[in-house]
């Protein structure tokens, strides 16, 4: 994963709406970067990429809505984000079905192959779409994004408590979803604890900067966690597809989807497993505890 360009300068002294002003630019211009590599080809990596500069730039954009106008441009670009995940998710699930047809039995390879040209089948609709997408960003969003940020004005410190408590909220939140997973482990809790750790995650690189061995410490626990969680979450959204399609299309595609669900619910309980494992050692070293008392 690419990371943030680095903004330097700041500190935890720093004004929070120069901060601010300077972040956003920041992570707005990675997302061009990314725009410009996608101007040819709707590449998976570039796909990939460029979904990921967005949702930092989202992140940038929550913290510090309360400092302008703000929240009409993060629905604007959310939108975006939504065209790049269509794309990207049957991005993933046809890589993977060509990867699988690949390497099964060349018996199996015709079943393979076509139930990945259905599950795919989707894709040039979902690119155009994203096309007239990346238009609207061109045109509309990205210059109300850049006279936004000339107009961010508030009090407060780039480091100062009222960022540190919101941070410390976002953990209790984690701490939350992480008993309720302990108590029912289902996709649907282990989803929005992924959520929350990615939000997390982003917002830890935003004040990077300003609290920089805090932030450390924070990144290097929700990284990990944030990596198993997205195998266990694709797993998931796997067998959801797999399942549905052994139950239509020819007789080819709906062995070769039964085989397939198999394979993927094996995979699914192994990253169950490892999930759990590092459940259970935040639990144990009690990093949740710590990671909020390291921001007070």
């Amino acid at each position: 994963m690419a990371q943030p360009s680095p903004t330097r300068g700041l500190g935890p002294d720093s004004r929070l709406a120069e901060a601010a002003r300077r972040l956003v630019t920041s992570r707005l211009a990675d997302v061009r970067h990314e725009e410009d590599a996608l101007a040819h080809a709707l590449s998976m990596d570039g796909v990939h990429d460029m979904r990921v500069a967005i949702r930092r730039l989202r992140a940038a954009l929550r913290i510090f809505r309360g400092l302008g106008d703000l929240r009409p441009l993060e629905t604007e670009v959310k939108r975006l984000q939504d065209a790049l995940g269509e794309v990207r998710d049957l991005h993933v699930q046809g890589d993977w079905l060509h990867e699988a047809a690949r390497e099964g039995k060349a018996s199996r390879r015709a079943g393979y192959n076509a139930l990945s040209a259905h599950v795919t089948a989707p894709l040039p609709t979902k690119e155009k779409a994203l096309r007239r997408a990346l238009k609207r960003w061109e045109r509309h969003t990205v210059p109300a994004l850049l006279d936004a940020v000339k107009h961010l004005e508030g009090p407060g410190r780039y480091g100062g408590r009222r960022v540190r408590k919101q941070l410390r909220r976002r953990l209790r939140a984690l701490d939350g979803l992480m008993a309720d997973y302990a108590e029912a482990p289902d996709a649907l809790i282990a989803h929005e604890m992924r959520k929350t750790v990615k939000k997390l995650r982003y917002e830890a690189e935003i004040f990077r900067p300003a609290m920089r061995r805090k932030m450390q410490a924070l990144l290097e626990a929700l990284v990990p966690l944030q990596e198993l969680l997205g195998e266990l979450h694709d797993a998931d959204v796997r067998m959801g597809l797999l399942e549905a399609q052994s139950a239509e299309g020819t007789e080819a595609p709906r062995t070769a989807a039964r085989e397939l669900l198999e394979r993927v619910r094996e995979e699914r309980a192994g990253h169950a497993a490892h999930t759990a494992r590092e459940l259970q050692r935040w639990h144990a070293e009690k990093l949740v505890r710590g990671l909020r008392h390291l921001l007070e």
